[in-house]
């Protein structure tokens, strides 16, 4: 339940308490008293106005209790729904998009280009060696070094770009409205980012790029396979460097 729907059944309860004194007052006490009790005398209006009153304060002060408890619960259900959908989207280490997120992304381009024709490149990317750090240094500084990439790769995209972790070393970036000679520009900037950065202990690292474009039948599996193979083709050709399908 929400916060507005919680304070509306409040807001009910409250006036349902009140009509309902206001029905005693002024209909059913007049109506079982004189069966109910012996010697019944109708009480003056000042006597029913203030019944009526009474009853509509101590009723608001019954349902404050009910009215802060409830708000405390729905808050942190809010504040709980919210971290479980971001967990559903985010990947827990890099905070980027993650697997998941990504696919759900790339078929929302793919409609796009579906209906209104408009290209898109996915680059496929990951880092060189990076077993290596992670046997030298262990898999914590590993791990700061993958938080380190996630955040350059955010500095070197633009904001309509989409960035992701794909899986262990593994990135992708989707570019809306992006020809291939463009996602080749962004992953070239992507690459010298990285390679310029200091990462410290972990050492000078590099990526290799694959990049593909999607293009007319075209479907998901095949724009991430030639992503896929221009990204071993660099890694083929030496690696640190950008390739195309």
């Amino acid at each position: 339940m929400k916060q507005r729907q919680f304070t509306a059944v409040l807001v009910a309860v409250y006036l349902s308490l009140v009509a309902l004194s206001l029905l005693w007052e002024f209909w059913l006490e007049d109506l079982l008293g004189w069966y109910l009790v012996p010697g019944f005398e109708p009480e003056s209006l000042a006597e029913r106005i203030e019944f009526v009153i009474s009853m509509g304060t101590f009723s608001l002060f019954a349902l404050l209790a009910p009215a802060w408890f409830g708000r405390r619960m729905i808050l942190r259900n809010q504040v709980l729904q919210a971290e479980v959908e971001r967990l559903s989207r985010e990947d827990d280490l890099t905070g980027l998009y993650n697997r998941r997120q990504l696919s759900e992304l790339l078929k929302q381009e793919i409609r796009r280009f579906e209906r209104y024709g408009e290209p898109f490149c996915l680059i496929s990317l990951d880092l060189d060696y990076f077993k290596g750090v992670n046997d030298r240094f262990g898999h914590s500084e590993g791990d700061r070094a993958l938080v380190a990439v996630a955040s350059v790769l955010r500095s070197a995209v633009r904001a309509s770009d989409l960035v992701g972790r794909w899986g262990g070393e593994e990135f992708m970036i989707i570019c809306p409205a992006t020809s291939l000679e463009g996602g080749l520009q962004l992953a070239e900037k992507a690459r010298l980012r990285v390679e310029e950065f200091d990462f410290e202990r972990a050492g000078p690292l590099t990526i290799s790029l694959g990049v593909s474009v999607f293009g007319a039948g075209d479907d998901m599996e095949r724009i991430i396979l030639r992503a896929d193979r221009a990204l071993y083709a660099a890694k083929g050709k030496g690696r640190n460097r950008v390739a195309s399908a």
